[in-house]
């Protein structure tokens, strides 16, 4: 394929700007000046405690007394100091392995709402531990006094004993599923973590003087992983009231730098074989670090907590649920923004709004620094703010429908502390995807029957659909994809499992291939004695295209999932030959994957890979380009009757089993591609970071060094017609 280029080149010397410099310095002297009066800060008011650990101590907390462990204070991004737990194994005894609690111990509560930030973590995937927040610790064997459960001198906490508690802890198991060769293991990490409400007992089920920790009397899940060099804050809490039976009890984990809308959330009781004497009534409320007893090669735990909240409900502020405020009393962060996470389908005339707020009355942003950037591009000078500067209304209004955003805005408050709040969304449409320049190949349906394939297929499957029972009115069956059966054995498909599975063929019931109605995700059920499934199912589903609708509003999209590295499925179509695309993969998936495309003939040709990124879960879906080797936007042209092929491009082992979800393909027209070199007769290579506004015929990129050469690059001759220069980016218009 043909690909034009013209070259341009901008030359300008940068300066240093001093007024800048002066005044990062005198932010940071302001910051440090009234951080020495907010040292640890503390309130007991309203039964409410905040414990941020700036004085780098932890005094009122209660800490092991057995196992080894070690407590340090490393510095955190705001400033101040955070609290790092490590422990080592038990020489001998009972229960050896290595665990550090440590609790809040000024008050003992029933209900309550329990957050902390974990901002580090031991990533050896050798070492199997659990990390998270414990609620009603205390030393109780299973009889729960009805008078005294507030008063922290009840005798039950005089058997309290911090390294083997009683209590209900919020967890997280890292690396659950991965490559595991044993020490310097260099595999994947694994696709899926585990989050769970369990009980954790020191002699109910146990001899005395060993620990229990993993019966779930609520709920677990898992297909999710934390992201090595981001933090995450747990959410925990319980509003029932001490007699209550059962209790409920809620779970969240946020994104630190995306406190809109939990990444992952979970609910459950109390109830245990039709019992509710398997938890503490009440008690103290701290974190942890655990090793399992797995015989991984690291037998030891390390987990750097910060920015410690408890109370009986949650914060009073000006933040509306989902979103939380930050654990920083006074920090600055983004509330209110639209779009939201994930967002699919968002208008772009609607553009970006949000509040940059530090929900105090004194302190305030500093909205002259308010940045805002667009797939790297600043363009914070198109900002419109108002309003007070503890609470100022931010909006933009220059997006681009038919692009995808990885968007970031970066707020600063007058004490020189700097948060940040990540996103991604897109600005397609419906109607867009549904029109003549775009095809759309659903990720289910795959080729049937050895070959056969259906061209522009209407939309098919089950309404009403009961995931339990597997049942549903059955539409477009036969002019659709929905039950039409591949041929296995690498003829249609390849997949490395030769059944099919329960909960797990709802589209096409005879294949192996996993194909579901939304994400349908099951999660153990604590008590056994459940009648029906001795677990529940989660369905939750991506954006209902009007292909779907309108059919029937309860016609959900279908994906394809339980892959595994090496697996593919083929799609045969009539593509329009004088049509050149780019293309790209609505998927979710909770490891990095690549999912390389191929076109199928007499040989092989590679067209390119979509290198999804990290959506933390399995149903966070977003689009993913395809892309060259090079790193640039793959040019796709395809004549007549073709064969692509989806390939999981994955090593094949425990860590990328079950950790993506595809949704479709879109191939959308081609847009141009940016090359930049900082000589003439350079390498020229793709701009990645950079804005295309295709109907306007401008290009927006950073400007990078005194002198830059750019090319244009695209599937027909073009003309640059303007460079400019925009605040910190190079402006090029084209026609």
């Amino acid at each position: 394929m043909t690909v034009y280029y013209q070259t341009i080149r901008y030359t300008k010397i940068m300066k240093s700007n001093s007024i800048n410099s002066h005044t990062v310095r005198s932010a940071g002297f302001i910051r440090n000046v009234i951080a020495f009066a907010f040292l640890a800060m503390v309130s007991t008011l309203k039964a409410q405690t905040y414990y941020d650990f700036d004085n780098g101590t932890d005094a009122g907390w209660t800490r092991p007394t057995v196992h080894p462990s070690t407590i340090t204070y490393p510095s955190d991004a705001l400033g101040g100091h955070a609290y790092r737990l490590q422990g080592t194994p038990l020489g001998s005894g009972v229960d050896p392995n290595s665990r550090v609690f440590s609790y809040i111990t000024n008050r003992a509560y029933t209900n309550f709402y329990a957050a902390v930030d974990v901002v580090a973590w031991n990533t050896n995937q050798d070492s199997d531990m659990v990390i998270g927040l414990i609620a009603r610790a205390n030393g109780n064997d299973g009889t729960f006094p009805p008078t005294s459960y507030l008063n922290t001198s009840d005798p039950l906490f005089a058997s309290f004993n911090p390294d083997i508690p009683n209590g209900l802890t919020f967890n997280v198991r890292l690396h659950n599923q991965r490559s595991y060769s044993g020490p310097g293991n260099t595999g994947p990490l694994g696709s899926a973590d585990q989050m769970s409400i369990w009980s954790i007992n020191n002699n109910i089920f146990n001899p005395p003087g060993s620990l229990t920790l993993g019966n779930p009397v609520a709920v677990t899940q898992s297909r999710f992983r934390w992201v090595a060099g981001h933090a995450y804050r747990l959410v925990f809490s319980c509003t029932n009231n001490y007699a209550a039976t059962p209790s409920f009890f809620s779970c969240s984990i946020y994104d630190v730098n995306d406190l809109t809308k939990p990444l992952l959330s979970m609910a459950g009781d109390d109830t245990y074989n039709g019992n509710f004497d398997q938890i503490p009534r009440y008690g103290y409320v701290g974190v942890f670090a655990f090793k399992l007893d797995n015989g991984d090669f690291d037998p030891n735990v390390d987990a750097t907590f910060d920015n410690f909240y408890v109370g009986e409900t949650a914060p009073v502020t000006a933040v509306v649920v989902p979103a939380i405020p930050h654990g920083k009393l006074g920090a600055p962060q983004v509330i209110n923004r639209v779009p939201a996470s994930f967002k699919n389908f968002h208008p772009a005339a609607s553009g970006i709004t949000f509040n940059a707020t530090t929900l105090t009355t004194t302190n305030n942003v500093n909205t002259s620094v308010t940045k805002l950037f667009l797939n790297g591009v600043d363009v914070s000078a198109g900002l419109v703010i108002s309003g007070p500067a503890t609470n100022a209304s931010v909006s933009y209004s220059g997006l681009t429908t038919n692009v995808i955003y990885n968007a970031r805005i970066e707020l600063s408050d007058t004490l020189g502390r700097s948060t940040t709040n990540e996103w991604t969304f897109d600005t397609f449409s419906d109607a867009y995807l549904a029109s003549a320049s775009v095809k759309v190949i659903e990720a289910e349906d795959y080729d049937f029957g050895g070959g056969g394939f259906i061209n522009d297929p209407p939309a098919s499957g089950f309404a009403g659909y009961d995931a339990i029972n597997d049942t549903g009115t059955i539409i477009n069956s036969g002019s659709g994809y929905v039950d039409q059966t591949g041929t296995p054995g690498g003829v249609d498909f390849f997949d490395r499992d030769n059944s099919s599975h329960s909960l797990e063929n709802q589209y096409r019931h005879a294949d192996a291939v996993g194909t579901q109605q939304g994400n349908c995700v099951t999660y153990a059920f604590g008590d056994v004695t459940q009648t029906v499934l001795p677990y529940g199912i989660s369905q939750s589903y991506d954006n209902q295209r009007s292909k779907y609708s309108s059919l029937s509003p309860t016609l959900q999209e279908y994906i394809l999932e339980r892959t595994e590295g090496g697996e593919w499925m083929n799609y045969t179509r009539i593509f329009d030959g004088s049509k050149t695309y780019n293309v790209f993969l609505r998927a979710a998936g909770s490891l990095a994957q690549p999912v390389r495309l191929d076109q199928i003939g007499a040989t092989t040709n590679t067209l390119g890979s979509f290198n999804v990124p990290s959506t933390f879960f399995v149903d966070n879906y977003r689009y993913t380009p395809l892309v060259t080797t090079n790193g640039d936007l793959a040019l796709v042209k395809l004549n007549g009757q073709s064969t692509v092929r989806l390939t999981i491009d994955s090593l094949q082992n425990n860590g990328s089993r079950g950790g993506l979800s595809l949704n479709y393909v879109a191939l959308v027209p081609a847009a141009p591609q940016l090359y930049s070199s900082a000589t003439v007769n350079g390498n020229f290579t793709p701009e990645l970071n950079v804005l295309v506004d295709a109907g306007n015929k401008k290009i927006t990129v950073p400007r990078n060094g005194a002198t830059r050469y750019y090319r244009i690059g695209w599937s027909s001759q073009i003309t640059i017609s303007g460079l400019s220069f925009s605040g910190p980016n190079v402006v090029l218009t084209y026609q």
